[in-house]
């Protein structure tokens, strides 16, 4: 599946979170980025992925922080960089996950790294010294995801997760990514922040060269929010499905159309769908949102045209529908965007 298009808000506000507790007005930034000001206040809005790497790289200007400000001592930008250009010598992911470790707790006295091997399973552990400055939460998050995805990227394979726990509680955004995010089991309140996933993967090679390296990096680790996991879901088979139709001009697919597509009865796939707590339905409704957002930014389309291809048949249901979404409708949305 191709990369995540859209971003709740909340990340928006929490890499904002350092300038406006320190007196600073998020409103130019906004504007120098094209992110409208309706998205970034509304509660449950939606950015494109693009403003969201945006934003995280202008913050870490502003700020001279790769960790945004939420740690009591500033993080140089580049130390992951360097440790990814350091660990690209090992050979196996055992290796590279045991010196990931070690770099961080030698380099950093507010973070501390470890993982445990058991008879089945590896528990990767990511914790805060000093939780309290990370009022949301964000940093053990994105540590987390971060390095999940990396695991992923530089062995070129599917790194399931079985678990995972956070030592914080449920976040009011947990509807909004964490299915995405953490394609597994989750517990909060918990002593660590932990993932945990099949002792086998510690055997696998790595196989990136300092050239893939070099060029994931221009980005990283701003846009690993934004790469998907090992979600094999069967709401993520039907996103990935979907798209491949809709990027070959053939509009929705009904869904008896899905479910043949996916060697299953639509009476099967309607209980898997009730089982990951989702339906056809609202599965569409979201790609119509993150396909209308790219649309708007990337296409030069109008707007009509634009809510018809999504199925709209009335400009005016897409207007209604994307302001439904985002707070602001898709002409300021655009407007915002382009100025």
């Amino acid at each position: 599946m191709a990369n995540l298009i859209t971003v709740p808000s909340h990340y928006l506000r929490v890499l904002m979170r350092h300038i406006v507790d320190n007196g600073g007005d998020p409103l130019p930034i906004l504007a120098d980025l094209g992110i409208s000001p309706e998205v970034y206040f509304q509660e449950d809005g939606m950015a494109h992925a693009e403003q969201f790497v945006a934003l995280c790289q202008r913050i870490w200007q502003e700020v001279d922080d790769e960790y945004w400000g939420l740690t009591p001592t500033r993080c140089k930008p580049g130390l992951f960089a360097l440790l990814v250009r350091y660990v690209g010598q090992f050979d196996r992911l055992q290796a590279l996950i045991k010196e990931v470790c070690r770099f961080y707790n030698v380099t950093r006295d507010d973070i501390h790294f470890d993982f445990e091997i058991g008879e089945r399973d590896v528990r990767f552990y990511v914790d805060l010294i000093h939780p309290e400055f990370d009022k949301d939460d964000y940093l053990a998050e994105f540590l987390l995801v971060c390095f999940h995805r990396f695991f992923c990227w530089i062995t070129g394979k599917k790194l399931h997760l079985h678990h995972a726990t956070f030592a914080y509680s449920k976040p009011k955004h947990y509807h909004l990514s964490y299915k995405h995010l953490f394609p597994c089991s989750h517990e909060f309140d918990q002593p660590h922040n932990m993932l945990v996933f099949g002792k086998e993967a510690l055997k696998w090679p790595l196989i990136r060269n300092m050239e893939e390296i070099n060029s994931y990096l221009q980005r990283s680790p701003a846009d690993v929010m934004v790469i998907p996991g090992t979600d094999d879901s069967y709401t993520a088979q039907i996103k990935g499905l979907v798209l491949r139709q809709q990027r070959a001009g053939d509009g929705f697919p009904d869904f008896s159309q899905v479910a043949s597509q996916l060697c299953v009865s639509p009476q099967t796939l309607r209980r898997k769908l009730q089982a990951e707590n989702t339906s056809y339905q609202q599965i569409k409704d979201m790609l119509r949102r993150d396909l209308a957002i790219d649309k708007l930014m990337h296409e030069n389309l109008s707007i009509a045209e634009i809510g018809q291809l999504l199925g709209f048949v009335e400009p005016a249901s897409f207007t209604r529908a994307f302001k439904q979404w985002t707070g602001v409708s898709p002409a300021e949305y655009r407007l915002q965007a382009k100025s």
